[in-house]
């Protein structure tokens, strides 16, 4: 195995998304650097996603309260029991269903008080950095552990297919490696699932079966990317016979070289001893013949023979 190269970050992430020729470079590195990889990419967008969080709601609404004010119903709470009013907006509905899971929390929490919404963004208005520090924390822990299940899930699918496709080619890669390849194929599948879900929680933005979209992009990545490792291994096979081929042209003709130096390095003494020695086997071998003929004569039937 070739000794991997240092790859940074920022490299490694250019690599993942638009150069896929370069993926063999991957199959050289260890897959906990592939898993290193994807830790810090996903740390790296929760916060970026926190701050996109922020700046849409301070943009667009102008402080958490008014952006509570325009998701959450009204309510009240007394006797430890909520009472929800009615509400037509999708986004109020969905925070409505919330309330009435977390009601015997939020029982135990206020007890015999009682609580309503115009209280609720009383206290959100003066505690608001705290609140803010507070829901970036929770935001963070919960959406880096999301987004770690459902990377790892993406990439245990993509490199399903990827054996797949391994089978086709006729490719053999352990499956430590075909799995590092997976995390970098769905890199891209990721960066679209946080964009989409930031627009379609604050924009409303909705595209249907957005998520088998997403993850086809992953199943196209490793595809051709195995396809690419394929011609690389076909190219650098033929470029290797070629070098034997070239390597024993080379030998054959230092060969020819050596034995023409040896030739006229030779003394005519030299020279001359083995002309006598050729002209003495040919006088062997002509004195040989013509014993052989004189025994067949010998042998021939006289006159009383038939």
């Amino acid at each position: 195995m070739e000794k991997s190269k240092k790859i940074n970050f920022f490299k490694r992430l250019k690599m993942a998304l638009v150069e896929l020729e370069n993926y063999i470079e991957f199959t050289n590195e260890r897959a906990l650097k592939a898993v290193a990889f994807m830790i810090e990419m996903i740390v790296i967008s929760v916060f970026l996603m926190i701050i996109a969080i922020a700046a849409i709601v301070y943009g667009k609404y102008g402080s958490p309260s008014k952006y509570v004010a325009t998701i959450v119903p009204e309510f009240s709470y007394a006797n430890e029991t909520i009472t929800i009013e009615e509400e037509t907006k999708d986004e109020k509905k969905e925070v409505a269903s919330v309330i009435k899971q977390l009601e015997p929390m939020i029982a135990t929490l206020l007890g015999d008080t009682s609580y309503n919404k115009t209280q609720l963004l009383s206290d959100i208005d003066s505690n608001e950095k705290e609140l803010v520090t507070l829901t970036g924390v929770i935001i963070f822990f919960e959406a880096f552990f999301d987004l770690l299940f459902f990377w790892l899930m993406v990439a245990i699918m993509t490199s399903f297919i990827g054996w797949i496709i391994l089978q086709f080619s006729r490719v053999k890669m352990k499956y430590s490696k075909l799995f590092a390849l997976s995390i970098y194929a769905s890199t891209l599948t990721i960066i679209l699932t946080i964009v989409y879900t930031i627009l379609n929680a604050f924009f409303g933005v909705y595209i249907e079966l957005f998520d088998y979209l997403a993850m086809f992009i992953a199943y196209i990545y490793i595809t051709a990317v195995i396809y690419m490792i394929r011609s690389d291994l076909i190219k650098q096979q033929v470029e290797l016979i070629r070098i034997a081929t070239i390597q024993a042209q080379v030998k054959e003709k230092m060969k020819k070289e050596e034995e023409k130096d040896k030739d006229e390095n030779e003394s005519p003494e030299e020279k001359k001893k083995e002309s006598d020695k050729e002209q003495d086997k040919e006088k062997g071998k002509e004195n040989k013949e013509e014993k052989e003929g004189s025994d067949v004569i010998d042998d021939e039937p006289d006159g009383s023979e038939i």
